[in-house]
């Protein structure tokens, strides 16, 4: 059930990613308005594009949640900017178990996202089991814990970390708890044959349920592993990014709950860099997993 329906008051993030028809005539056409609050260094970050995206699709699929995300795919064409934002769904097939649809989301009548994406029936048949095991993280800080300085930040202290001096608004929409990794900037390149690897808890500061489009914005909400990596600020924007939802996620989504993120990256070579993310609940249920292609390159003066 939606925050909609049900009564509860929508949530920043529901807000920010809310999708409407754009005309009744005109089946397929969604319109949103991209919000600078989830803004990153480049512009507005990858993952709360994909996140409208996602509304946009199941609007346009399946409004009462009978299929569920599994795959998304998007490109990002060029950078987005904060205004009003036209996505056009296209469902490429439906079959008895899967639809295909296609997506894509233009500004000024320019195209800045393409995106494939797959749908399922919940409670798929399955001839075997299997899953990774969260990270060691520990657990989540209680969501009124207080939110402390970098400076005054430690893993065991159960506390939410404060956003760094001058980042991005995107920073401030949600908690986040470092674990994994280092911080930003401290220059700690990866061992032979290692990752660069960051991650931790992360907790809205609202009553978020927990559905496709806000674990699309999870997957790409952390700081790029690439940051702990380098001594000085980089430009790290998404040539694409996809997302495997794993857990079946019900019609407006499971309960609020921290989420664990881990992000890995293996290799940054000639100006691309690759990050694999994985979301897990405080119980180790896996929630996604995603891989995306970034640049990588100096931020100019």
């Amino acid at each position: 059930m939606s925050a909609r329906a049900s009564g509860a008051v929508p949530t920043a993030f529901a807000r920010a990613t809310a999708v409407r028809p754009v005309d009744a005539s005109q089946p397929g056409l969604w319109a949103a308005d991209v919000d600078p609050g989830w803004d990153a260094p480049t512009g507005p970050n990858g993952g709360y594009l994909a996140a409208v995206l996602v509304r946009a699709m199941e609007a346009e699929l399946a409004p009462s949640g009978e299929r569920r995300l599994r795959s998304l795919t998007v490109h990002y064409l060029r950078g987005a900017r904060v205004g009003p934002l036209e996505v056009e769904v296209q469902v490429v097939r439906t079959g008895r178990r899967l639809a295909s649809l296609r997506a894509t989301a233009r500004q000024d009548g320019r195209e800045v996202l393409l995106a494939l994406a797959a749908f399922a029936t919940p409670g798929l048949e399955s001839a075997a089991e299997w899953g990774p095991t969260a990270p060691d993280a520990g657990p989540p800080p209680a969501p009124d814990a207080p939110a402390v300085p970098v400076d005054r930040y430690r893993p065991d202290a159960a506390a939410w970390i404060a956003p760094f001096p001058g980042m991005p608004p995107i920073t401030s929409q949600l908690r986040l708890s470092p674990r994994l990794g280092g911080l930003p900037f401290s220059g700690r390149l990866p061992r032979d044959g290692a990752a660069a690897e960051t991650g931790g808890w992360i907790g809205s500061p609202e009553d978020q349920p927990i559905d496709a489009a806000y674990v699309a914005q999870l997957t790409d909400f952390w700081w790029p592993p690439t940051f702990e990596a380098v001594t000085s600020p980089v430009a790290v924007p998404t040539i694409d990014l996809t997302i495997h939802v794993r857990a079946d996620l019900p019609p407006g989504g499971l309960p609020a709950a921290p989420v664990l993120g881990h992000y890995r990256s293996a290799a940054a070579e000639g100006g691309l860099v690759e990050e694999d993310a994985s979301l897990f609940l405080p119980d180790g249920t896996l929630l996604a997993q995603s891989r995306q292609l970034a640049l990588i390159a100096p931020v100019r003066p």
